[in-house]
């Protein structure tokens, strides 16, 4: 009976450490699935949507073949389709099992006024991530359900007509370890039920002891003892018994071993956490700032406007463009300030628009990481439609670095305030014409809603700067200053976290100098001089300073002042009279 109750145990024990090691083996899921579809020929555009980078769980693996270039880039769903406006693309489906189904070739709804040609996506400030390849593309991304992934060629080629995507799949076997484990634990039992076993049989058949004699007895003849019955279990020899100990022993050995090295995790792909539904990344704000930054610096050494104006518009364009007309003539002539280089820019603020139309805006300030002297650069970028890049439409050096601010983290973005909106203190598309009254009459009633005890820009041309210069042009000549208006439409506010806003505007004023009597010459110097190709005039000079200004302007009814936080200004034209 001891005999069979071990083997029943060890013959348990086989069977769960079997099934355990089956479910790390032979009955192991799959570690992956993977799905595919063939694109329509004549296609130049995929879109595989969210909801099929998200029908299975984990990363999405992305391959691309059958073109000569691949290309794939991922952003918010309603981007890409903007960016396809009026392209034909294909749609990739997945029935409810997460089965391929028949792409569906689609149209996308014009946005903006763009239909018409084939254009290439790559390099779109729209896309959060790219990637591109000559021939076959594979990429693992893990994109959240609110976006989508662009496939493409070069746009004037067809879309590569191979796109497969592969998941990877859980391969956890929760019941491997404690089936292993139990059956171990069995097979020591069994082994020790066997041992105890084996001892009681070994002393049963052992020799009896006899009482001592107390006198010598007469012989007796041998009685006869009967054998033991067939059916009785047969005591094993010596040698066995040391064979089948090995035996079992090696058995125990080799059940611990296997489970040893099946208790180690499993290895599967890293898995990365979702991407939020930002409105915008911060490496996507770094890319833009990138790009920004190397045409600016090859358009400052070259002194081309032209290619400046690929990433600069509006008032930053206009006044660096008159800076490289006045470089050109004057080699000491200094730029408006630049933009540190990639490898030591650093991000410190990013402040996307929250908005699904056009145009955009996104404000950011990049400061120098070498250099705590130089001033960080706030930009405010605008891009006009989804396929147009962003623009640098003001390029200020902040000034005030004490006034804290309460801005919305760039995931949730800021609202783009209308030029005439009445929640603030002071109306944006206001703001320059107030600001300029103050720069002309210290004492003026507009003064009363601005910080100027620490204004820069002020000292520099207020007041008191204007003064002085018409005090040194004497009694020959004299000087007139005056405001031209501003475009409303140029306006940028984006609202804080708080109730107030941040403001920027372009400022432009008008310097007139005349002769007072006849025969009295003006002669120019400088940028005036340069810009007004004129070396002495008797009718005048009329020339144009633009300011670049940034102000934190709090709410309506806030006793708090309107604060500068940076500028920039310089000489944007200059003619005779």
């Amino acid at each position: 009976m001891r005999f069979a109750i071990a083997l029943v145990t060890l013959l348990i024990a086989g069977v769960l450490v079997a099934a355990g090691v089956a479910q790390r083996t032979v009955l192991k899921p799959a570690d992956h699935v993977s799905v595919s579809a063939d694109v329509p020929s004549g296609v130049h555009y995929v879109v595989v949507p969210g909801s099929v980078l998200r029908s299975h769980e984990g990363q999405q693996r992305l391959r691309l073949a059958g073109s000569k270039v691949a290309f794939a880039a991922y952003g918010r769903t309603g981007d890409v389709t903007a960016w396809l406006s009026g392209q034909r693309y294909a749609e990739l489906r997945v029935d409810d099992a997460g089965a391929m189904q028949k792409p569906a070739v689609r149209t996308a709804p014009v946005v903006g006024g763009l239909r018409g040609g084939t254009p290439d996506p790559d390099g779109s400030d729209l896309w959060v991530d790219q990637r591109r390849a000559q021939g076959d593309l594979g990429w693992t991304v893990n994109v959240p359900a609110n976006m989508s992934v662009l496939v493409a060629a070069d746009g004037a080629s067809a879309a590569p007509s191979d796109v497969r995507l592969t998941w990877p799949m859980r391969t956890a076997t929760p019941l491997a370890v404690p089936l292993i484990v139990a059956g171990g634990a069995l097979a020591v039992v069994g082994l020790l039920l066997y041992l105890w076993a084996l001892i009681h049989v070994r002393r049963s058949r052992g020799p009896r002891r006899k009482p001592p004699a107390k006198m010598p007895r007469r012989p007796q003849p041998p009685k006869y003892r009967p054998q033991r019955p067939a059916s009785a279990a047969p005591v094993p020899g010596r040698g066995r018994r040391s064979v089948r100990s090995r035996v079992a022993l090696g058995g125990g050995g080799l059940a611990a071993a296997v489970v040893a090295a099946l208790l180690a995790p499993a290895a599967g792909p890293a898995t990365a956490a979702a991407a939020p539904a930002a409105s915008m990344t911060e490496a996507q704000a770094t890319r833009i700032v990138q790009r920004v930054t190397a045409v600016e610096a090859a358009a400052d050494a070259d002194r081309d406007a032209e290619a400046l104006a690929e990433r600069f518009t509006g008032p930053a364009l206009a006044l660096r463009t008159a800076a490289y007309k006045i470089r050109k003539k004057d080699k000491k002539a200094a730029l408006p300030p630049a933009l540190a280089p990639t490898k030591r820019a650093d991000l410190k603020l990013i402040l996307p628009e929250a908005t699904a139309t056009w145009p955009r805006t996104l404000f950011v300030t990049v400061a120098d990481t070498k250099s705590k002297k130089i001033a960080p650069v706030a930009l405010a970028l605008v891009q006009q439609d989804p396929r147009a890049d962003y623009k640098v439409q003001y390029s200020m050096a902040l000034v005030n670095s004490k006034k804290a601010l309460s801005l919305p983290s760039a995931l949730e973005g800021a609202k783009r305030l209308v030029p005439t909106t009445p929640v603030l203190a002071v109306e944006p598309a206001e703001l320059a014409g107030e600001y300029g009254a103050v720069l002309q009459d210290a004492q003026a009633d507009a003064a009363k809603a601005f910080a100027t005890t620490d204004d820069p820009l002020l000292g520099a041309v207020g007041e008191k700067a204007k003064k002085a210069i018409a005090k040194k042009l004497g009694s020959t000549a004299g000087i007139t200053f005056k405001d031209l208006p501003s475009d409303p439409q140029s306006v940028v506010a984006l609202t804080t976290a708080g109730a107030g806003a941040l403001v920027a505007v372009q400022l432009d004023e008008q310097w007139t100098v005349k002769p007072k009597r006849s025969g009295v010459t003006v002669r120019p110097s400088g940028g005036t001089k340069i810009l007004s190709k004129t070396d002495s005039t008797g009718k005048g000079i009329r020339s144009v300073y633009g300011y670049q200004l940034l102000f934190s302007v709090p709410s309506a009814g806030s006793k708090e002042p309107v604060t500068l936080l940076g500028y920039d200004q310089g000489l944007v034209s200059a003619k005779e009279l």
